[in-house]
């Protein structure tokens, strides 16, 4: 199933498959350490507009609401 980084729920695993934005997201993102075909575990996701917490390549990372909008995933299953 593919969606947003910002909808999936703590717990869920998903590979990054598009990142939607300019050049300036790409750039604050890469530098995260987040890129395309990346695998990521979501640690937690903020309610009312808070961050989505992950973590990728063995780092926890946290992500703004917006940011994580732009961030298209394909859930794994369980």
């Amino acid at each position: 199933m593919i969606t947003t980084l910002a909808k999936l729920k703590g717990g869920n695993f998903a590979v990054i498959k598009e990142i939607k934005g300019g050049h300036s997201i790409h750039h604050r993102l890469g530098r995260l350490g987040l890129h395309p075909s990346d695998r990521i575990r979501v640690i937690r996701n903020g309610f009312f507009g808070g961050p989505v917490l992950i973590e990728v390549h063995g780092t926890e990372v946290g992500i703004g609401k917006g940011m994580a909008e732009k961030v298209e995933v394909e859930v794994e299953e369980q």
